[in-house]
């Protein structure tokens, strides 16, 4: 059923207000967490993000993610089931993880390069924790497994793929550029492909512009995107220390603290007393999912974008069943 929106705003004012009477009754505990989330913020965060957004951005402005998309569309358009461009935004998501991947899905559907419903469709795709987090942070710190980093990168990301594919938009998320291969073959019919086929060659082709403006420019928003990142972290992580001491068994709240933020909720998980057939899928699960804080970051990078966001949630949730269930498979069977 859904809220009327006068239900929903007396439901976020109430949650406002009881968030402030827990930060006056409980200081101390919101101060602990304010903390720790700043300081992950500013040691893992902000250095490991920090050169990849910037990148990203230049890249989009000068026109070099066309030739990265260009020269890699042939491989993986019909892998991931994307258009050339879109190609572009797997390989960041991929290499950079969450929220670059979101960032660079919104710049791509704001300059027209693929449409709001293939954007839809990369979201949850190629918005993952990054391959450094799960790769040492997860794999090593957290599961002490360093044997399963590469499976559980692979398990994460094989998921997102599935998941994104199985609950794709109904359109098609190339129709750009099949609607573009029609209409080239339409100009030949007509007789028209000697001075329509050279200006569309030479408008396709990517044109490379470099200035200090645009690295400026880059800059400026990879430290907008950050410093947004950054609140959202310290938000969710005093919400996990004052969820930690509500009187409640240590697995839920385990559990619900890495629905809430996945780095602080994944340690809780690890001191439990479980055995690993338990503790893999879960952290692998939730880590998919990615969180809260995690999706609330991932929407305040599309903005102007207006993405279904319970459609971009629904799909990471899925991802995350799909991921616990493959860990499970694999630890039953090989591990």
């Amino acid at each position: 059923m859904t809220l009327s929106v006068h239900s929903r705003s007396r439901l976020i004012k109430s949650a406002m207000l009881l968030f402030l009477c827990c930060l006056l009754l409980f200081p101390s505990t919101a101060l602990s967490g304010a903390k720790s989330g700043l300081l992950l913020w500013f040691n893992q965060v902000l250095p490991s993000l920090l050169p990849f957004l910037i990148l990203s951005a230049l890249f989009l402005s000068t026109g070099l993610s066309d030739s990265i998309a260009n020269r890699l569309s042939p491989v993986l358009s019909p892998i991931f089931r994307c258009s050339p461009s879109g190609c572009y935004a797997v390989i960041i998501g991929l290499v950079a993880g969450l929220p670059v991947g979101a960032k660079t899905v919104a710049a791509l559907v704001s300059s027209g390069k693929i449409t709001k419903k293939e954007g839809q469709y990369l979201l949850p795709l190629c918005n993952n924790p990054s391959p450094l987090f799960l790769l040492g942070f997860i794999s090593v710190s957290i599961l002490e497994r360093p044997d399963l980093r590469y499976i559980v990168f692979l398990i994460v990301t094989v998921s997102s793929v599935l998941a994104a594919m199985l609950l794709s938009p109904r359109t098609g998320t190339s129709a750009a550029p099949k609607a573009n291969f029609r209409k080239n073959a339409f100009l030949k019919q007509s007789g028209e492909a000697s001075v329509s086929d050279s200006t569309l060659c030479a408008s396709s082709k990517p044109q490379f512009t470099f200035s200090f403006l645009l690295l400026d420019a880059a800059i400026e928003q990879a430290f907008s995107v950050l410093t947004r990142v950054g609140g959202y972290i310290i938000l969710f992580s005093v919400l996990a220390s004052l969820l930690a001491g509500l009187p409640l068994p240590a697995p839920i709240l385990s559990c619900a603290g890495s629905a809430l933020e996945i780095t602080s909720g994944s340690a809780s998980l690890a001191n439990l007393p479980l055995p690993s057939s338990v503790l893999l899928p879960l952290v692998t699960g939730f880590v998919t999912f990615g969180g809260l804080s995690a999706a609330a970051q991932t929407k305040s990078v599309l903005t102007g974008t207006k993405f279904p966001f319970a459609h971009y949630l629904l799909t990471k949730a899925v991802a995350g069943l799909l991921a616990g269930l493959l860990m499970t498979v694999y630890v039953r069977l090989l591990g």
